[in-house]
């Protein structure tokens, strides 16, 4: 009786110590129960300059109970390990991505492979300043020039410059003539020169854009500047124009009257110009004539006369010229 008593109360004691075993001890955890796999690959920096670091996190989808392989890959120009590892006990692991200098901006990728999982990250390389040497990056000049006036510029490099170095001038226009070398000395990263701008012999040019460009190791910067007609004294071989004047009738007996406006493409000289009789005063450029018909022009198409002459009698202008009228409304 007494041993069956004793092994009643041994198996009493058991079933209550199995019932207080901590929770931990009779179930496994759920860090022991996760099995890793690769969650994410994110970089801190997804552009760069060229030549400098960024940093990749590789993060799985739980802690790993051990260290874990992580293997690595990137494009040409990017580099990471071959692989690393997450260590045991955690889920993320920081890795530097170092880039290569580039003279032109460019794409690549960074990759991440884990039992056979694989993640990808993309990485822009931008262009590396001064490398492999200094390069144009702007050309200043004014808005716009006369013809017949001189710019000046500047060429601004990437960074100064270690030594003194070369770079190409180029102009789209003949009109506008620039040095075919500018030199920018050691420790500057700025030179100037001068655009020179021609005027016709006679007549004048048009208002037309030139683009100066500055180039070195094929890399070039340009800017657009607009040459506008020159600016000096009326002379010989110059022209006019005319507006379309409105003859109005006055009175009742046939005539129509209007004003004609003559104007000429550069400024009167010291002393002025006469036009017809008209005087047109230094650096004015116009002036206004009153023109009388009967009866009214039937093509509406009116020949005239001009006679430009300067302050010392010389003629300028003498020829005849056709303009069109327009009949009061």
């Amino acid at each position: 009786m007494s041993r069956c008593f004793a092994r009643l109360v041994l198996g009493i004691v058991l079933a209550v110590a199995v019932l207080n075993v901590p929770a931990a001890v009779t179930a496994p955890s759920a860090e022991a129960a996760c099995r890793p796999a690769l969650k994410s690959l994110t970089l801190a920096r997804s552009t760069v300059t060229g030549g400098t670091s960024t940093t990749a996190t590789i993060r799985l989808t739980c802690r790993t109970p051990r260290r874990a392989k992580v293997q690595l890959w990137a494009s040409t120009g990017i580099r990471v390990p071959a692989y690393v590892y997450v260590a045991g006990g955690r889920s993320t692991r920081a890795v530097t991505v170092r880039t290569s200098p580039t003279t032109v901006r460019s794409s690549g990728r960074v990759k991440a492979v884990y039992r056979q999982v694989v993640r990808r990250a993309t990485l822009v390389r931008t262009v590396t300043p001064c490398y492999p040497t200094p390069v144009p990056t702007a050309v200043a000049l004014p808005t716009y020039v006369h013809a017949g006036q001189k710019a000046s510029g500047t060429v601004t490099l990437d960074c100064v410059a270690k030594t003194s170095l070369a770079v190409s001038l180029t102009s789209s226009s003949s009109w506008v003539t620039v040095p075919g070398t500018l030199t920018v000395q050691a420790g500057r990263r700025t030179a100037s020169f001068t655009a020179v701008t021609k005027a016709p012999n006679t007549g004048s040019l048009p208002a037309f854009n030139v683009t100066i460009r500055a180039t070195r190791n094929q890399k070039s910067a340009a800017r657009t500047m607009q040459v506008r007609p020159e600016i000096r004294a009326f002379r010989a071989g110059d022209r006019f124009t005319v507006n379309e004047p409105v003859l109005t009738p006055e009175g009742t007996d046939g005539w129509v009257r209007g004003t004609l406006r003559i104007t000429l493409d550069h400024p009167a000289p010291p002393g002025g110009l006469d036009v017809n009789g008209l005087f047109i005063p230094e650096g004015g450029t116009w002036t206004e004539a009153r023109i009388d018909h009967n009866p009214y022009p039937p093509d509406s198409r009116v020949t005239d006369h001009i006679r430009i002459t300067d302050s010392t009698g010389n003629v300028l202008l003498n020829e005849e010229f056709t303009y069109t009228v327009h009949p009061a409304p």
